[in-house]
């Protein structure tokens, strides 16, 4: 599956350990919104920091720039088809609140 492009989100400021931390409690108090096993890990390619989710079928990759986060994703055509405009909208409020919360923007 490729990953495709859903959203990006201008920022104020970098990733830093401390965000990291704020970004990883939100994933953990949120992981039981997803009724599914939630994975993740932190990971560099070349100058780029990014943040892989699991959730068995879905990968998420949320790529931290200095200016801005890009949200990838990637999933089955089936499960695609259950992304309906409703839960993208609902997607795209949660990060933007993940970024408030963890002082990406203000």
């Amino acid at each position: 599956m490729n990953l495709e492009q859903f959203y990006v989100f201008p920022i104020n400021s970098a990733l830093n350990s401390t965000k990291r931390k704020l970004i990883e409690a939100q994933i953990e108090e949120n992981a039981q919104l997803f009724e599914r096993d939630v994975e993740y890990k932190w990971l560099k390619r070349g100058d780029e920091k990014f943040l892989r989710i699991l959730s068995s079928p879905v990968t998420i990759e949320i790529v931290f720039h200095v200016d801005r986060v890009e949200l990838y994703g990637a999933a089955p055509a089936w499960a695609r088809a259950l992304f309906t405009k409703a839960r993208k909208k609902e997607l795209q409020e949660r990060i933007q609140e993940v970024l408030i919360v963890a002082g990406f923007v203000k």
